[in-house]
Order: structure tokens, then C-alpha cells, then sequence
């Protein structure tokens, strides 16, 4: 597991204030501990109690005072919508509007939530609140896939993406999910990115419009990117394996495997990403999320402690 080590050393050296605002949640109270006794980041919680036992900050919500700049922050920020002081008071009794506020503001420099807050209240608050980041026309998200000595043929690292918010996305939503994955790549792995847009088709040997689909979004993302190392519509053996490429597609360049997958779909990429994962024992650290002004992560309402703590690493790496 190189890849998590050294990017716990990167978040040591980094040292932000993550908001873990679930803390009413034991997973979420041992992962602060463990996460306090290694220096990964300073941890933020919404409750004075667990936070003082554990020697941590933490923010109250019902701090009225606090909660009456929030409230101004909120309607400064939303009232282009319709938002009144007033309704921006209630808004903050939202435990996920508060601590997207608490960001927005600067009071924290990354959130971790979704424990026990489901995932499109934790998403939809974050795309309100703080948005997407400049240069970035879509949020989408990514599994980090991490494997151990006995299944890493194919490489310890793979970055699979979207696995957890776009449904069916357009060839130009497919294009600006995969260069949002690459830059990402680009921060997180190793080697260099080599991407794959999968298809249920190779070499363009079906006719379909979903192949369509995958082939204009390669295209976009070559104009974008020049030099990007990607190859499209292909089928995963095809990008893993060089031998089933060249039967393939004798006339591709592209060198397998690849270790950034762009899915067509939420279906196949979720499906993935889970089949991957039971059947190899993998770590899947995420889902992570890309193309915000400023970093939120959702975690699974099942997550492990482990899981927590990863997902914190991973944050405290995207922060500026």
C-alpha cells in the first residue's frame, strides 16, 4: 500500500483542518482518534464534548453568534436565488449546510461527511454552497482502487471514474469527467496517467449510439488535452491486456494497461468499480469528488474507520 503511505506523508506535511461534522457517529469518533495520534490532519468536530475528551477543536452550530454569520454569509452568498436572512437561519438547523459554510467561510479547509447523511444531501449541499471550481464545467467523482501483492498484475494503483454521480452523461459531461480524472491522477498516482474510455465495443466494432457516445468524447478530450495518453472505445480487456488489444485493434498505439478507467455510465461504473472490490480485496478509497472550489468528500453510509481515515488522507491532499 505505497501509494496510501505516501500520501499520509503528503497530508502530514500539509496538516489541514478537516471537518468531520458526524460526530455523533463512534466510526467517526475512533477514525479523529487515530487520525490525532498520527499528525494526518487537524480534526474538526461539531460536538464540544467528544472534541474536548480527544483534545480537538471544534465548531458549535449552535453558537448563536456564529450561526448569525453563517446566516449573513449564506444570504450574501444565495440570495440571487431567493434566500432571505431568515431562511438562511433555517437552512443552517442542516447539519451538511452548516458545515459547507464552514468551508465556504474558511473556518475549515476540507469536509468528510456522509456516514450517516445520505449521499445526495451531502452532494447537493456542496454543489449549492461552494460550487464548482474555476476552469471546471462539471463535478464528477473517482474511486481510488488500491490492491495488494496478489492482485496487482495490472498495477497496485487504478483510478476508476465516475463511479458515484453523473447517471448517463453526455459525450461533452464524459470528456470533462475524464480530464478531471487525469488531472487528479496526475496528483495521486505515481506513473503517469494512461486513460482508457470504455465501451462495450473495441475499435468502433459495433454501431451504436452509446458507442457514438464514448468515441466523441475521446475525440474532445484529445483536443483539450494533446498530449494526453488515452485510448477510446475500448473494451477492458482490451485495456489491460496488449495481446487482446492487437487482436483488437492491430493499428492502436496505446500501450496497455491502462490505469485511469472512465466509465460510459453511472450503471457500469458503479457496478465496476463494487465487482472489483469483493472479488479482489481491493481498498476502494472513495467516492472522491472533483471539480469543486474547495474539497468535500462523501463517505458510504457503511464505511469501515479504515475507510474514514482514508478518505480524510485523500482530503487533506486536495486541499491547497
Amino acid at each position: 500500500m505505497a501509494l496510501l503511505d505516501d500520501l499520509t506523508s503528503k497530508a502530514k506535511s500539509k496538516y489541514p483542518r478537516i471537518l468531520l461534522p458526524e460526530s455523533t457517529d463512534s466510526r467517526i469518533i475512533a477514525a479523529a482518534k487515530s487520525i490525532k495520534d498520527q499528525k494526518i490532519a487537524q480534526i474538526v468536530l461539531f460536538d464540544e464534548e467528544p472534541a474536548s475528551s480527544l483534545g480537538l477543536e471544534s465548531i458549535n452550530p449552535k453558537n448563536e453568534d456564529l450561526k448569525a454569520q453563517y446566516a449573513q454569509t449564506l444570504f450574501e452568498l444565495r440570495k440571487h436565488k431567493g434566500v432571505t436572512i431568515e431562511s438562511a437561519l433555517e437552512m443552517l438547523s442542516n447539519k451538511s449546510v452548516f458545515a459547507m459554510m464552514a468551508l465556504q467561510r474558511g473556518d475549515v479547509d476540507g469536509v468528510v461527511t456522509g456516514a450517516i447523511t445520505p449521499s445526495q444531501e451531502v452532494l447537493s449541499s456542496a454543489l449549492r454552497l461552494i460550487g464548482v471550481a474555476e476552469g471546471s464545467k462539471l463535478v464528477s467523482s473517482l474511486f481510488l482502487m488500491v490492491f495488494d501483492d496478489n492482485h496487482s498484475m495490472y498495477g497496485d494503483n487504478l483510478i476508476f471514474s465516475d463511479c458515484a454521480m453523473n447517471i448517463n452523461p453526455n459525450s461533452e459531461e464524459l470528456a470533462e469527467i475524464a480530464k478531471s480524472a487525469y488531472e487528479t491522477a496526475q496528483s495521486f498516482l505515481t506513473q503517469s496517467p494512461k486513460l482508457a474510455m470504455l465501451s462495450f465495443s473495441t475499435n468502433q466494432s459495433a454501431k451504436h449510439a452509446e458507442v457514438d457516445k464514448v468515441r466523441v468524447a475521446t475525440e474532445l478530450l484529445r483536443s483539450s488535452l494533446p498530449d494526453i495518453n488515452v485510448i477510446g472505445n475500448v473494451q477492458l480487456d482490451a485495456a489491460l491486456d496488449p495481446n487482446v488489444l492487437k487482436i483488437k485493434d492491430p493499428d492502436s498505439s496505446f500501450l496497455p494497461p491502462a490505469n485511469v478507467f472512465i466509465f460510459p455510465n453511472l450503471d457500469a461504473g458503479n457496478i465496476g468499480y463494487k465487482l472489483v472490490q469483493r472479488f479482489s480485496g481491493a481498498r476502494a478509497i472513495g467516492p472522491i469528488l472533483q471539480g469543486l472550489s474547495k474539497p468535500v468528500n462523501d463517505l458510504s453510509r457503511g464505511c469501515s474507520v479504515d475507510e474514514i481515515i482514508n478518505t480524510v488522507v485523500v482530503t487533506a491532499n486536495q486541499c491547497k
